[in-house]
């Protein structure tokens, strides 16, 4: 029997199995994949505070972020330039390999290419069963608690009635050649229901003449993602790109701990529900995650409400920003794009970017976004 399962090696499951590896806890992280990093599918963007903040490997990095470039559908432009990096853009399938190697050295084990298909709580622990990927062998793993950090996969948390998201959003991407477009120049956001329903389209450089384009919304990606294209690379046909898709879960509903078991990151639905990001708030959940279990571990306790404390913990760390977030982002998705012309227009006459630039942190946005809606909704300078 091992002290922690994890099901999912993502950032989130992989940062929470070194932590409670490092702390002298038994922990197998399960994982469907036959290599970490093999379907990692993100923009790739993480803010610099995180990797300070989780002491992150940087060896995947491939482009810092100085400059952002919001366009409406209309070509009005707000720019955000800042004198430090606001954050990197990372090889998304290596960093977690970095991650993985990391939790490994810490005395994690990696049993790789075994996909979780249930788990059953039982009185003295939890057992893990899954199918092997290869020989579709059946197997199962006892442990004394378990960590679910699994992404988008509603199979277990369903079967166990634990968190859900509130809805989804799309996301589709992918990495293409565009020639002279250098590593210096800024990442640009697309927004409009004409460019991307519900959400926003992005052109991230990645250096060496590549950039990343792709979007999120809330109904069929690929037509949007087939106009972005050829808005930003017309020479290049959409078959000739290699596409990745995913579902982003927006707002969790429902609790994120059982008896002995926790929910934590994307499977958690903690997610930024501003630009989708997963990374932060899922390392910082395990974080909270970890201090809960090794609590539960001194006390001998994995009862729910021995672990309920994680739902306190999250809720204060990150809550406000996912529920603010979330109404947000529901209420310019509202906007026509007649009317986000004219919110561009004028958040360019009263400087926006400029009186919220203090209160404006890249995973971080609680305070920037009710400073935008008191200067927006408030009369014009002329009126």
């Amino acid at each position: 029997m091992k002290d922690v399962i994890i099901v999912g090696g993502g950032p989130a499951g992989l940062h929470a199995a070194e932590r409670l590896a490092s702390a002298g806890l038994d922990v197998a992280l399960i994982d469907a994949q036959a290599r970490i990093g093999e379907r990692a599918i993100c923009s790739g963007v993480i803010g610099v505070e995180a990797f300070s903040r989780f002491d992150l490997p940087t060896g995947s990095i491939l482009n810092t972020i100085r400059r952002v470039e919001a366009i409406s559908p209309a070509g009005r432009k707000l720019q955000h330039s800042a004198a430090e990096p606001l954050a990197h853009v990372v090889n998304k399938g290596e960093f977690n390999h970095d991650l993985a190697t990391r939790a490994a050295s810490a005395g994690a084990e990696m049993w790789l290419g075994k996909l979780v298909e249930t788990l059953e709580q039982q009185k003295h622990g939890v057992v893990a069963r899954f199918r092997c990927r290869e020989s579709r062998r059946q197997g199962n793993l006892r442990a004394r608690a378990a960590i679910i950090a699994s992404g988008v996969n509603r199979s277990l948390t369903q079967n166990l009635g634990l968190v859900r998201p509130r809805d989804f959003l799309r996301a589709i991407q992918a990495d293409i050649p565009l020639g002279k477009d250098g590593a210096a120049r800024p990442t640009k956001l697309y927004v409009g229901h004409s460019v991307a329903p519900g959400a926003f389209g992005w052109r991230i450089p990645l250096g060496e003449g590549r950039v990343r384009v792709g979007l999120m919304t809330s109904e069929e990606p690929r037509p949007y993602f087939k106009e972005l294209l050829k808005k930003i690379a017309p020479q290049l046909q959409m078959s000739e790109c290699k596409i990745f898709q995913k579902v982003i879960g927006q707002l969790p509903t429902g609790k994120c701990a059982a008896d002995r078991i926790l929910v934590i990151g994307e499977a958690a639905g903690h997610v930024k529900t501003t630009t989708g990001g997963g990374i932060y708030y899922g390392l910082l959940s395990a974080e909270l995650a970890v201090e809960v279990l090794l609590k539960a571990f001194q006390q001998k306790s994995f009862t729910e409400q021995a672990l309920s404390e994680f739902e306190r913990y999250w809720r204060s760390a990150f809550g406000r920003e996912l529920r603010t977030g979330y109404f947000f982002r529901k209420l310019l998705a509202r906007f026509p794009d007649s009317m986000l012309d004219k919110t561009f227009e004028k958040a360019g006459e009263i400087d926006l970017l400029g009186r919220i630039n203090g209160n404006l942190k890249f995973d971080w946005h609680y305070k920037a976004v009710l400073i935008a809606m008191q200067r927006l909704i408030s009369p014009s300078p002329q009126a």
